[in-house]
């Protein structure tokens, strides 16, 4: 499977014209792959996109083009092997340009098949850019690892045994504006022999202990020495910490602000066991997870700034907002669909069948609230999607967080 770059290459660099590009975004998360119900899941979208492309009046050579782009996406994605390593899987297709380029993806927003005249990737960049860089730190007792991972790639920087770092690797980025990582990291330890005026350790309990905390803080210290070096080469994004030590939280006490305010959280991995494939899963499961609790607060703060002018929910009226670029942040809610119209030469979705170019003819869309995901990315607003079910009711299915006051 062809790199991010090469792939995105190959979409953009096309013309498309007269006939139209299949997108698919779809979540391989493990409960999704059990029984294929992610298969399940295509088919009937492809399904109600064959219902819509009914009423878009396309030649035949289109709309043959179309339901051969749905056939090469099922063939794909019955091969379990197409799917391996990765949560999600973007697919793009124009069988009359003989154009088919698969995506794996850390994540998706949610489940989505739209046919438009250009592949529409704007959900890769977006994604591409919430998750940025992300260093891995793995440390036990002695031993202490470091990752590097972006979008599509993982790559160990680091791996020593206390107390001098023994090798290093070169880290190939995917994303965009990634660099390579590259370095040896070496430490000047503490001499093992103490100063003639200093009592040996001896082998009492307490001389013991004290033995163990001082090798503790010692590693912690070498570890933060071992990030700062690392991100002086590649400034990462975020910053995870695995571990199976029961006192690992003891080590922010050592981390530098910087890092600090950058960590997201703690994985329980063992650096002697631990493998590229499942530093990255554990690593993309937490980020998941911390997106999932943020939801509580997000939807607390649209109810709040909803009374101040700074909010709104409601598909008609997110939509007003979109119309007028003024939406910053758009919350969906999982589960939320909604029957509207699509305006074809205008690119908007709308409710009624009225277009804002005269003579633009709109056609039906089960669903529009793909289409208002896509304008929301089009105008470089963050999209959220509310999966816990409880606060999916507490909004109207749709809301955004203003760009400015109403």
């Amino acid at each position: 499977m062809r790199n991010l770059k090469e792939a995105l290459g190959i979409l953009l660099k096309e013309q498309y014209a007269p006939y139209l590009v299949s997108s698919l975004y779809l979540r391989l998360f493990p409960e999704d792959r059990v029984n294929k119900k992610y298969l399940t899941i295509f088919k009937d979208m492809a399904k109600a996109q064959k219902e819509n492309l009914k009423h878009r009046k396309l030649d035949k050579e289109v709309h043959d083009s179309v339901l051969e782009d749905f056939e090469k996406m099922g063939e794909f994605l019955s091969n379990p092997e197409n799917l391996e390593g990765c949560r999600g899987i973007a697919l793009f297709s124009c069988s009359a340009k003989d154009t088919f380029v698969p995506i794996k993806l850390p994540y998706t927003y949610r489940n989505r098949l739209m046919v438009a005249p250009d592949p529409l990737v704007r959900e890769i960049a977006a994604i591409d850019e919430e998750l940025g860089i992300i260093g891995v730190l793995l440390i036990d007792r002695k031993h202490v690892r470091f990752f590097l991972m972006d979008f599509e790639n993982i790559g160990e920087v680091a791996d020593f045994l206390e107390p001098l770092a023994t090798r290093a690797h070169k880290f190939h980025s995917g994303g965009a504006s990634l660099k390579g990582a590259e370095g040896t990291f070496t430490y000047s330890m503490p001499s093992r022999v103490a100063a003639p005026n200093m009592v040996q350790h001896g082998i009492g309990e307490y001389r013991f202990n004290m033995r163990i905390q001082e090798e503790k803080y010692r590693l912690f210290k070498i570890a933060n020495d071992a990030l700062m070096e690392a991100w002086k080469k590649t400034k990462f994004d975020k910053l995870v910490i695995g571990s199976e030590r029961e006192d690992i939280r003891e080590i922010e006490d050592h981390l530098h602000s910087y890092l600090l305010n950058i960590l997201v959280g703690y994985v329980g991995l063992n650096p002697s066991e631990a493998t590229e494939h499942t530093v990255r899963n554990a690593a993309l499961e937490l980020l998941w997870q911390k997106d999932r609790e943020q939801e509580e607060e997000l939807v607390n703060k649209l109810l709040e700034l909803k009374g101040k002018g700074l909010a709104v929910e409601g598909l008609s009226k997110v939509l007003e907002q979109l119309y007028m670029g003024n939406v910053k942040t758009l919350l969906v809610a999982e589960n939320f669909e909604s029957s509207g119209y699509f305006c074809p030469n205008s690119h908007i979705p709308v409710l009624n069948p009225e277009c804002p170019l005269l003579g633009e003819e709109p056609y039906p869309v089960e669903d529009i609230v793909d289409e208002t995901i896509e304008l929301a990315l089009d105008e470089r607003a963050v999209v959220e999607i509310i999966v816990r079910e409880d606060l999916q009711k507490k909004f109207d299915g749709v809301g955004a967080l203003l760009r400015w006051k109403i």
